[in-house]
Protein backbone atom coordinates (compact mmCIF):
# COMPACT_ATOMS: atom_id res chain seq x y z
CA UNK A 1 0.00 0.00 0.00
CA UNK A 2 2.87 2.39 0.76
CA UNK A 3 4.15 2.11 -2.80
CA UNK A 4 0.74 3.13 -4.16
CA UNK A 5 0.66 6.12 -1.81
CA UNK A 6 4.16 7.05 -2.94
CA UNK A 7 3.17 6.68 -6.61
CA UNK A 8 -0.01 8.71 -6.14
CA UNK A 9 1.90 11.44 -4.34
CA UNK A 10 4.55 11.43 -7.07
CA UNK A 11 1.92 11.78 -9.79
CA UNK A 12 0.05 14.49 -7.86
CA UNK A 13 3.30 16.40 -7.22
CA UNK A 14 4.35 16.03 -10.87
CA UNK A 15 0.94 17.18 -12.12
CA UNK A 16 0.96 20.21 -9.80
CA UNK A 17 4.51 21.11 -10.81
CA UNK A 18 3.55 20.77 -14.47
CA UNK A 19 0.53 23.01 -13.94
CA UNK A 20 2.63 25.60 -12.15
CA UNK A 21 5.29 25.41 -14.86
CA UNK A 22 2.60 25.97 -17.49
CA UNK A 23 1.31 29.03 -15.62
CA UNK A 24 4.83 30.43 -15.28
CA UNK A 25 5.44 29.80 -18.97
CA UNK A 26 2.24 31.61 -19.91
CA UNK A 27 3.17 34.55 -17.71
CA UNK A 28 6.65 34.70 -19.21
CA UNK A 29 5.24 34.69 -22.73
CA UNK A 30 2.81 37.43 -21.80
CA UNK A 31 5.64 39.53 -20.39
CA UNK A 32 7.77 39.01 -23.50
CA UNK A 33 4.82 39.76 -25.77
CA UNK A 34 4.11 43.04 -24.00
CA UNK A 35 7.68 44.32 -24.39
CA UNK A 36 7.84 46.95 -27.12
CA UNK A 37 9.82 46.30 -30.28
CA UNK A 38 12.13 49.16 -29.36
CA UNK A 39 13.35 47.12 -26.38
CA UNK A 40 15.12 44.62 -28.62
CA UNK A 41 18.81 44.47 -27.84
CA UNK A 42 21.93 42.93 -29.29
CA UNK A 43 25.15 42.71 -27.30
CA UNK A 44 27.21 40.04 -29.02
CA UNK A 45 30.07 40.00 -26.54
CA UNK A 46 27.81 39.65 -23.50
CA UNK A 47 25.72 37.07 -25.33
CA UNK A 48 28.78 34.95 -26.15
CA UNK A 49 30.02 35.19 -22.56
CA UNK A 50 26.66 34.07 -21.20
CA UNK A 51 26.43 31.21 -23.69
CA UNK A 52 29.97 30.07 -22.83
CA UNK A 53 29.07 30.13 -19.13
CA UNK A 54 25.94 28.06 -19.82
CA UNK A 55 28.06 25.52 -21.71
CA UNK A 56 30.68 25.32 -18.94
CA UNK A 57 28.03 25.01 -16.20
CA UNK A 58 26.35 22.24 -18.20
CA UNK A 59 29.60 20.32 -18.49
CA UNK A 60 30.20 20.55 -14.72
CA UNK A 61 26.64 19.44 -13.95
CA UNK A 62 26.78 16.59 -16.46
CA UNK A 63 30.12 15.39 -15.08
CA UNK A 64 28.48 15.04 -11.64
CA UNK A 65 25.94 12.69 -13.22
CA UNK A 66 28.64 10.25 -14.27
CA UNK A 67 28.86 8.95 -10.70
CA UNK A 68 25.23 7.84 -10.94
CA UNK A 69 23.67 5.00 -12.88
CA UNK A 70 20.38 3.98 -14.42
CA UNK A 71 17.38 6.26 -14.35
CA UNK A 72 18.95 8.54 -11.75
CA UNK A 73 21.81 9.28 -14.14
CA UNK A 74 19.39 9.93 -17.00
CA UNK A 75 17.33 12.31 -14.85
CA UNK A 76 20.49 14.08 -13.69
CA UNK A 77 21.63 14.57 -17.29
CA UNK A 78 18.22 15.88 -18.36
CA UNK A 79 18.26 18.30 -15.40
CA UNK A 80 21.67 19.53 -16.60
CA UNK A 81 20.31 19.96 -20.14
CA UNK A 82 17.32 21.90 -18.81
CA UNK A 83 19.62 24.12 -16.75
CA UNK A 84 21.66 24.85 -19.87
CA UNK A 85 18.59 25.54 -22.02
CA UNK A 86 17.26 27.99 -19.42
CA UNK A 87 20.62 29.75 -19.13
CA UNK A 88 20.84 30.04 -22.93
CA UNK A 89 17.26 31.35 -23.05
CA UNK A 90 18.14 33.99 -20.45
CA UNK A 91 21.20 34.98 -22.49
CA UNK A 92 19.09 35.39 -25.61
CA UNK A 93 16.42 37.41 -23.80
CA UNK A 94 19.01 39.73 -22.25
CA UNK A 95 21.52 40.10 -25.05
CA UNK A 96 20.09 38.99 -28.43
CA UNK A 97 16.31 39.20 -28.38
CA UNK A 98 15.84 39.99 -32.04
CA UNK A 99 13.92 38.06 -34.66
CA UNK A 100 12.96 34.52 -33.75
CA UNK A 101 15.85 34.04 -31.32
CA UNK A 102 13.68 34.17 -28.20
CA UNK A 103 11.13 31.77 -29.70
CA UNK A 104 13.87 29.29 -30.66
CA UNK A 105 15.48 29.51 -27.22
CA UNK A 106 12.11 29.03 -25.54
CA UNK A 107 11.50 26.02 -27.79
CA UNK A 108 14.74 24.50 -26.52
CA UNK A 109 13.58 25.00 -22.92
CA UNK A 110 10.22 23.41 -23.71
CA UNK A 111 11.88 20.34 -25.19
CA UNK A 112 14.33 20.05 -22.29
CA UNK A 113 11.44 20.31 -19.80
CA UNK A 114 9.61 17.57 -21.66
CA UNK A 115 12.67 15.31 -21.80
CA UNK A 116 13.13 15.65 -18.05
CA UNK A 117 9.45 15.01 -17.29
CA UNK A 118 9.42 12.00 -19.61
CA UNK A 119 12.52 10.59 -17.95
CA UNK A 120 10.93 10.99 -14.51
CA UNK A 121 7.91 9.09 -15.79
CA UNK A 122 10.17 6.14 -16.57
CA UNK A 123 10.57 5.60 -12.81
CA UNK A 124 6.86 4.76 -12.64
CA UNK A 125 5.17 1.60 -13.85
CA UNK A 126 1.94 0.69 -15.57
CA UNK A 127 -0.99 3.10 -15.54
CA UNK A 128 0.88 5.66 -13.46
CA UNK A 129 3.65 5.82 -16.07
CA UNK A 130 1.13 6.16 -18.89
CA UNK A 131 -0.71 9.01 -17.14
CA UNK A 132 2.56 10.73 -16.34
CA UNK A 133 3.71 10.53 -19.96
CA UNK A 134 0.36 11.83 -21.23
CA UNK A 135 0.58 14.78 -18.84
CA UNK A 136 4.14 15.53 -19.93
CA UNK A 137 3.14 15.46 -23.60
CA UNK A 138 0.09 17.66 -23.10
CA UNK A 139 2.14 20.19 -21.12
CA UNK A 140 4.79 20.20 -23.86
CA UNK A 141 2.21 20.58 -26.61
CA UNK A 142 0.49 23.47 -24.84
CA UNK A 143 3.82 25.22 -24.32
CA UNK A 144 4.74 24.66 -27.98
CA UNK A 145 1.42 26.17 -29.09
CA UNK A 146 1.90 29.18 -26.81
CA UNK A 147 5.46 29.63 -28.11
CA UNK A 148 4.26 29.58 -31.74
CA UNK A 149 1.53 32.12 -30.98
CA UNK A 150 4.08 34.72 -29.88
Amino acid sequence: MAFNDYTNNLIRDFTMKSFIATLITAAAFAAVGIAPAAAQTVNKAAHKTAMDKAKADYKVAKDKCDAMSGNAEDICEDEAKLMRAKAEHDAVVKFDNTGNNVMKARGNVIEAEYDLADEKCDALKGDAEDKCEMQAKSTRDAARDANKAK
